[in-house]
C-alpha cells in the first residue's frame, strides 16, 4: 500500500488528447505515491527521447541504471538489485536472468508504454518474490492513441543520436471498430555504433540493433468488460561486453543476440449494478532466449492470476478486498548453437495465494494483507520445496490542512534465487548444499530468500500557497529494507561447472527520500533527493555486488517543464551524484545536465520535432552501479544530441 511510485509514462499517447490543433504536451512521466488506492500527486517531466530503460528512470533519484554499455546495464531500486523485484509486462511476469542479468529488466521498448508503477513495499497483490518490491510496466491501447471523433490513425517517427551515431526509425497504427475492438501494430528498429564517452574515446561493446513488433488488440466496452490479447517480439543483436570492469584487460566484444517473446491474455470486468464484482484474470506466455559463446541459453515461463476485488460501503466507510491465486512456472536450459548437448533441468514453481483489504474510514487509511506461496524449484538434482506466509499493514491519517503521516510493513518470500540460467544449466550431478563452512546456513538444508521492508513518513498537499493557481506538494520517507538467505552457486563463472548452492549472509538498505513539487500554469518544477546505505549483515558497505545490491553515494534530481506557449515547450534535468566513501567502497560522485525542447510548427499542426541534449557538458563519469573501480569502470555516454521528428496521419 504505501507507498507505491507511479510512473505514467505517455509518449504517442501525450499526443492523442485532442485534435492536431490543441496545446502541445510533453512526453509525461508521472509519479505519485499510493495510500491504499488513492493517487496523491501527478507530476510532469521532459523526456529525454527515452531509447531503453536507462532514458526512462534518467530523472527518478529512487532508480539507478548502470553498466555503460547496453549488455552491462543492471537497474537498481534504493540499491537493492533489479533481479530481486517482481517485474511484470501487462501482467507477463519476466523469468529468470538467462546469463548474468541479462533477459531482465532492460529490455523495455518506451514508446509502448502508458503506464510504470514502481511499489516499494510488499503487498499481498503484488506477486511473487517482491523481494526489493515490483515494477509494472502496462502497454498502450489503440484508444489511448485515437484522436476524438477519428477511428483510425497512424503515427511515423524517426530520430537520430550524435554519441553513437544512432538511427531510429518506427511507425504505428491503429484503429477502432463501431463495437469498440482497437487494433494496433507497432514496429521499431534502432540502429547505433560503440558510443563515444565524456572525453571523445569510443567505447567497444556497445555496438548493435534492437528491433521490436508489437501488436495488440483491446475490446473495451461500455457493459464493464475491457479484454486485451498482445503480443511482442524484442531482438537485441550486437558486439557487446559484459558487466566486468571495462580496463585493459576486459574481454574483447562478442557476438550477442537476446530476444524476447510474450504473449499475454487479460480480461476485467466491473460491474456496474454493485460493487462485488471486480475481475481481472490474466494469463501468459514468456519465451526468452540469449546466444552468446556457441550456446543458447532459453527460458519459456507462463503463468495465470485471477483475482476479484469486492467493494463494499458501510457509511462514511470505504472496504475493497482482493482476494486472488496465481501460478507461474518456468523452465530453463542451455543448448550448444552446433547441436547436442544436454543441460541440468531447470524448474521453477510458485502457487500463491493471497488477501489484500484496504479500507477508508474518515481520515484513516488502512491496508492489511497475506500471501501464501507455495514453491517447488528444481536446479539439476537439487530442489527446494515448500511454503511460507508474508504479511503485510500500512496505514495513513489525514492530519488536516493538507498534511499526512504513514506507515507500512511489509514481507516476501522467494525460492527461486537468483542464479542465471546459463549457470544452473551447468550444475553437476551430486551438487553439494550449504557447504561452505563460513556462510550462516552451513550444514542446514537449503533455504528460500526472505525480506522485510518498513517505511515510514510524511507527506504535504496544497494549493493556492505561493500564488493564486498554484500547487505544491513533498513527501519525506524513511525506509529499512532487509533480504536473507541469498540463493547463490558454488562456481559457474567463466564456464566453470556449478558444484553446489548455499544460503549467503543477508544485505540490508535503509535511508530516506525526499520529493517536491510546484508548479503554475505552464510551469512545472520537482525535486529529489536519495540517501540509501546498503550493507551486509557485519554492517559493512556492499560493493557492486552482482543480482544481490550495490553502495551508491546521496542522489538528487531537479527537473523542471515551462511551456513558452502551446506549441513551445523547454525542459531541464540535473543529476547530481556525490561520491562514495564507505569502508572499502570508493567512488566519485558527477553532476549530469539535460535540456529539452518540443516545437509543434504552425504550418504543420500534425508534425512534432524533439530535440534533447544529454549530458550537455559533455562529463566524463561511470555509473556508481558499475562493475570495477572508477579506473576501471565501463564510463557512461558523453554528450548525446538527440532529433526526433513524428509525424500523425
Amino acid at each position: 500500500m504505501l507507498p507505491l511510485l507511479c510512473l505514467s509514462v505517455c509518449a504517442a499517447p501525450a499526443m492523442a488528447n485532442g485534435d492536431a490543433g490543441e496545446a502541445l504536451v510533453l512526453e509525461e512521466i508521472g509519479v505519485t505515491s499510493h495510500a491504499g488506492d488513492a493517487p496523491w500527486r501527478r507530476e510532469v517531466r521532459p523526456r529525454s527521447q527515452s531509447r531503453d530503460t536507462q532514458d526512462l528512470f534518467r530523472d527518478e533519484p529512487a532508480v539507478e541504471v548502470g553498466g555503460g554499455t547496453p549488455a552491462a546495464r543492471r537497474l537498481y531500486l534504493r540499491g537493492i538489485e533489479g533481479s530481486n523485484v517482481n517485474v511484470s509486462v501487462d501482467g507477463a511476469r519476466q523469468g529468470q536472468d538467462l546469463f548474468q542479468h541479462r533477459g531482465g529488466i532492460t529490455g523495455i521498448a518506451p514508446e509502448l508504454l502508458k503506464r510504470v508503477e514502481v511499489q516499494t513495499l510488499p503487498s499481498a497483490d503484488q506477486g511473487a518474490g517482491a523481494l526489493g518490491g515490483s515494477i509494472r510496466f502496462e502497454t498502450v491501447d489503440a484508444q489511448d492513441l485515437l484522436e476524438p471523433g477519428r477511428d483510425r490513425g497512424a503515427l511515423v517517427r524517426g530520430g537520430l543520436s550524435t554519441v553513437d551515431q544512432g538511427y531510429r526509425h518506427g511507425v504505428t497504427a491503429f484503429g477502432e471498430t463501431s463495437g469498440g475492438l482497437g487494433m494496433l501494430v507497432n514496429h521499431s528498429r534502432t540502429l547505433f555504433d560503440p558510443y563515444e564517452d565524456g572525453d571523445g574515446r569510443a567505447v567497444t561493446g556497445s555496438e548493435g540493433e534492437v528491433e521490436d513488433l508489437f501488436a495488440k488488440a483491446s475490446l473495451l466496452h461500455e457493459s464493464g468488460h475491457r479484454l486485451r490479447l498482445s503480443a511482442e517480439r524484442l531482438r537485441d543483436e550486437g558486439l557487446y561486453t559484459g558487466d566486468w570492469a571495462y580496463d585493459d584487460g576486459a574481454r574483447a566484444p562478442t557476438h550477442q543476440v537476446s530476444q524476447r517473446e510474450s504473449y499475454v491474455l487479460d480480461h476485467r470486468y466491473a460491474s456496474s449494478g454493485h460493487g462485488l464484482i471486480h475481475w481481472r484474470a490474466n494469463l501468459y506466455q514468456n519465451e526468452q532466449t540469449l546466444e552468446l559463446w556457441g550456446n543458447r541459453m532459453e527460458s519459456k515461463g507462463q503463468g495465470v492470476d485471477l483475482r476479484n476485488v469486492f467493494h463494499m460501503e458501510m457509511g462514511s466507510v470505504h472496504n475493497a478486498l482482493t482476494v486472488g491465486g496465481s501460478l507461474d512456472q518456468e523452465e530453463g536450459r542451455q543448448t550448444a548453437l552446433s547441436g547436442g548437448g544436454d543441460s541440468a533441468r531447470v524448474d521453477l514453481e510458485n502457487r500463491g495465494l493471497y488477501l489484500q483489504n484496504r479500507l477508508t474510514a474518515g481520515r484513516w487509511h488502512l491496508s492489511l494483507g497475506v500471501r501464501h506461496d507455495d514453491f517447488d524449484t528444481r536446479f539439476g538434482n537439487v530442489r527446494l520445496s515448500g511454503a511460507e506466509l508474508s504479511p503485510n499493514l500500512g496505514a495513513e491519517v489525514d492530519l488536516g490542512r493538507g498534511f499526512s503521516a504513514f506507515a507500512g510493513y511489509g514481507e516476501a518470500t522467494r525460492g527461486t534465487g537468483t542464479v542465471p540460467i546459463g549457470w544452473l544449466a551447468d550444475t553437476v550431478p551430486g551438487a553439494r548444499v550449504n557447504q561452505v563452512p563460513d556462510k550462516p546456513r552451513y550444514g542446514e538444508d537449503l533455504q528460500p530468500e526472505r525480506s522485510r521492508t518498513r517505511e515510514l513518513g510524511g507527506r504535504f498537499e496544497g494549493l493556492d500557497l505561493l500564488r493564486t493557481g498554484d500547487h505544491l506538494h513533498m513527501q519525506v520517507s524513511f525506509f529499512d529494507t532487509e533480504i536473507e538467505d541469498w540463493i547463490v552457486a558454488e562456481g559457474g563463472r567463466r564456464g566453470e561447472p556449478v558444484t553446489g548452492f548455499f544460503n549467503d549472509e543477508g544485505i540490508q538498505s535503509e535511508g530516506h527520500e525526499i520529493r517536491a513539487g510546484w508548479g503554475l500554469g505552464g510551469f512545472e518544477t520537482r525535486l529529489g533527493y536519495l540517501h540509501a546505505k546498503t550493507h551486509n549483515d557485519r554492517g559493512e558497505a556492499v560493493g557492486f555486488s552482482r543480482r544481490k545490491g550495490v553502495s551508491l553515494g546521496d542522489r538528487f534530481t531537479w527537473g523542471s517543464t515551462w511551456a513558452l506557449h502551446e506549441d513551445l515547450r523547454l525542459g531541464y534535468t540535473l543529476q547530481w551524484v556525490d561520491a562514495v566513501h564507505r569502508d572499502a567502497v570508493e567512488r566519485d560522485g558527477y553532476q549530469v545536465h539535460d535540456v529539452q525542447l518540443q516545437w509543434r510548427p504552425g504550418f504543420a499542426r500534425r508534425l512534432e520535432l524533439q530535440l534533447a541534449v544529454n549530458n550537455l557538458l559533455d562529463a566524463q563519469y561511470s555509473s556508481q552501479a558499475s562493475a570495477g573501480s572508477d579506473a576501471e569502470a565501463a564510463p557512461e555516454p558523453g554528450r548525446d544530441v538527440r532529433l526526433t521528428t513524428r509525424y500523425r496521419f
